[in-house]
């Protein structure tokens, strides 16, 4: 497997260790299924499962692990240069079944759709689609960036589907200037953008990720705020649903409850959020448990040393022990 530890340069790495709190542990042993969570800066994947009321893990390093999607029996994987389609075959395991080379292309999210794995190409500002043959099949891309470019400019990072199809996009700007989204005010200029209108559904936001259609509203992170929010579909107003200890990247909607990623800030870095820095004392990595009936945070799982940045998280259903192989 091309993108797996034995390709990795030998060298000692910081293990995963990791401490629930809350109901994070008796909630993941009640829901049936298990938790895949990818940290790119740290080069993991990790899988959680509950086993007599107690947390197990595994890790898997690939090369910069980022945007997940699971659909049945699939799992595709977004890593460096590469998509990364896994299959169950009749058990727990996850199986490589193909891998998709796109080039330098800075995939960040990846999801199923009905013509079959699309992906954010971040570095050319669109939306693609995995090919049999070409490097990205091109979708889409706003009308503020002009032509296929590559570079930068936005910062499109992440896709929310409705319906099996790509409906909107989260970027940290609306501009097509090169190197835009590193230069404009990303804490008050980051939007959300309908793919068939091309219109900005809600603007204002900070750094936004992982836009998720649920309970016929959108939900995101608002992530320069740590915030998990949701937006109006008609009207585009955004409310918040719920204030959390860390740069919020990565959700996964189960019934009634959400799982947000969590991720410490480099200060000084492009991602620095000093609106989170502000308002939290202690600044959390893992992910958290959110009630979305009540907008309680209910539990977190906290990675104490590796796993300090989190991408993506997903809800593997009646999955209890997953491996990858």
């Amino acid at each position: 497997m091309s993108s797996t530890a034995n390709d990795q340069p030998a060298k000692k790495r910081p293990q995963l260790r990791c401490r629930a709190s809350g109901n994070f542990t008796e909630w993941l042993a009640q829901s049936g299924g298990s938790l895949a969570i990818t940290t790119y800066t740290s080069g993991l994947l990790v899988l959680v499962s509950s086993f007599k009321d107690r947390l197990r893990f595994r890790t898997v390093r690939f090369k910069r692990p980022m945007g997940m999607a699971v659909e049945k029996d699939r799992l595709a994987l977004a890593v460096q240069r590469e998509i990364l389609l896994f299959k169950q075959a009749g058990d727990e395991a996850f199986r490589l079944s193909r891998s998709y080379h796109t080039g330098k292309v800075d995939a960040h999210d990846v999801a199923f759709g009905r013509r079959g794995i699309y992906f954010a190409n971040t570095r050319y500002n669109a939306i693609a689609r995995v090919p049999a043959k070409k490097k990205f099949v091109h979708c889409w891309q706003p009308n503020f960036i002009d032509g296929l470019r590559r570079g930068d400019r936005c910062h499109l990072n992440v896709i929310g589907l409705r319906g099996g199809k790509p409906a909107v996009v989260t970027a940290f700007c609306a501009t097509g200037q090169p190197r835009g989204w590193r230069e404009q005010d990303r804490f008050t200029g980051g939007v959300m953008i309908d793919v068939a209108t091309d219109e900005i559904i809600s603007g204002g936001l900070c750094m936004p990720h992982s836009p998720r259609w649920h309970h016929d509203r959108w939900w995101l992170c608002n992530s320069g705020h740590g915030t998990l929010s949701h937006i109006d579909p008609e009207s585009g107003t955004i409310g918040e649903v719920c204030a959390l200890p860390g740069f919020t990247r990565g959700l996964c909607l189960v019934g009634n409850h959400a799982l947000v990623g969590l991720s410490k800030i480099r200060r000084k870095h492009i991602l620095d959020a000093p609106p989170v820095r502000k308002r939290v004392k202690k600044i959390k990595a893992g992910i958290a448990l959110v009630d979305l009936t009540t907008g309680e945070h209910t539990g977190t799982l906290e990675f104490l040393d590796a796993g300090k940045e989190v991408f993506e998280v997903v809800f593997l259903p009646k999955l209890k022990r997953p491996s990858i192989e």
